[in-house]
């Protein structure tokens, strides 16, 4: 038990560490290993789009920061995929983007 209380508080503290970017791009890749047991489509991102992202930073509001955190803490929160559960695990998937990030990061962040 203290173990697993031990890996949760590390696992929370490195939660805030890099930029949004860094986040998303580790909880896209985190998503990936989780779907793998369904044969899930796989979104993890490229150098070259943390980069873009990063760029972007920018151009992005206090908000939208909030609302990119939020979409990497739904991907964290992921529950493994078996088989059998490829649809209805993808459609969680997509509801941490549709919920957190569709008309909710303004144009001027998400642009690039």
């Amino acid at each position: 038990m203290t173990r697993v209380l031990g890996a949760v508080l590390v696992l929370s503290a490195l939660a805030g560490c890099g930029t949004p970017c860094s986040r998303i791009a580790a909880a896209e890749q985190a998503a990936d290993d989780k779907g793998s047991g369904c044969n899930s489509s796989r979104n993890a991102w490229t150098p070259s789009q943390v980069t873009t992202c990063e760029g972007n930073l920018d151009d992005c509001t206090q908000n939208d920061l909030k609302q990119l955190d939020l979409y990497a803490q739904c991907l964290n929160a992921l529950p493994r995929c078996g088989e059998g559960q490829r649809t209805s695990w993808e459609l969680q998937r997509f509801a941490c983007a549709s919920d957190n990030l569709l008309l909710k990061v303004s144009a001027r962040c998400a642009s690039r």
